[in-house]
């Protein structure tokens, strides 16, 4: 199955339909707003409806530039930037954990030789309430038959593999779609319990950057900082071992889950 060029951002585009059709409509109104305005002289409702025209222009442009950047295979393709950061070897067998866009898992197992990619799907409408994933989930066509692909179905709370059963576990804008912040890090536990002691996870998520306050606007507020991330993994037992911030728009990170010995000293240095 080969990828289009512009395969990532048709399909982003089209689970996000609602948002620039909104867009659209916000423009069309503001031309017909400048040529009424025109016609009838009122002319100091010109520059207003000018400065709106051109504001929802570059929310647009933004959107697909961002698109384009995230979901498309020449862009920053955030899974790879994290399947870089871990090293993992092409004959590795290591769990991702989807939400059904199945994309990024694809593209990673064309990486590995004799290595698996466990795909592991947690979508569950009640936790992820985002509609662009039910939209984007429609569009997918049945999986590859690929060897190097093993498809699953899960839960946040029970990823469906034992106990220290894999060293890399990748999650890639997955976490920050769960609202609560007890699913978030209910999640982190879960993949916590599956991966070997010293084992990864590999960590990318949007958050509060400069360039995502050009893209989104105040809608950035929604999203977590850096230290929120670090809190969790710190929290969920991990330690944090490198960081890369992706173009502003993904910050990708691999912790490391310690030894049970390790573990204990870290536990004691944070009672003192």
């Amino acid at each position: 199955m080969k990828d289009g060029r512009f395969t990532g951002t048709k399909t982003y585009l089209l689970a996000n339909w609602p948002r620039f059709v909104l867009l659209y409509l916000g423009m069309v109104a503001a031309l017909i707003i400048i040529g009424i305005s025109a016609m009838r002289g009122w002319l100091s409702f010109i520059p207003l409806a000018t400065a709106v025209f051109l504001i929802l222009i570059y929310f647009i442009v933004a959107g697909i530039w961002e698109a384009r950047k995230r979901f498309d295979f020449d862009g920053i393709t955030p899974h790879h930037v994290l399947f870089d950061m871990g090293q993992i070897p092409a004959t590795e067998r290591f769990a991702y954990v989807d939400l059904g866009l199945q994309t990024p898992p694809i593209g990673l197992s064309r990486r590995l030789t004799t290595g698996q990619v466990i795909v592991i799907d947690i979508y569950n409408p009640q936790w992820t309430v985002s509609q662009w994933l039910v939209r984007w989930r429609v569009q997918q066509k049945p999986p590859p038959n690929d060897p190097r692909l093993s498809w699953r179905d899960g839960d946040l709370s029970l990823l469906p593999l034992p106990d220290e059963s894999v060293n890399t576990v990748m999650l890639c804008h997955v976490a920050g779609e769960f609202w609560q912040d007890g699913d978030r890090l209910a999640l982190l536990q879960e993949a916590y319990r599956i991966l070997k002691p010293r084992g990864q996870l590999l960590l990318a998520e949007s958050v509060r950057s400069q360039t995502n306050w050009l893209i989104r606007g105040l809608s950035a507020l929604n999203l977590p900082t850096t230290d929120y991330w670090r809190a969790l993994l710190q929290q969920s037992g991990y330690r944090v071992r490198s960081e890369k911030n992706v173009s502003g728009l993904s910050y990708c990170v691999r912790a490391q889950k310690p030894t049970p010995a390790e573990a204990q000293q870290l536990s004691f240095k944070l009672e003192f």
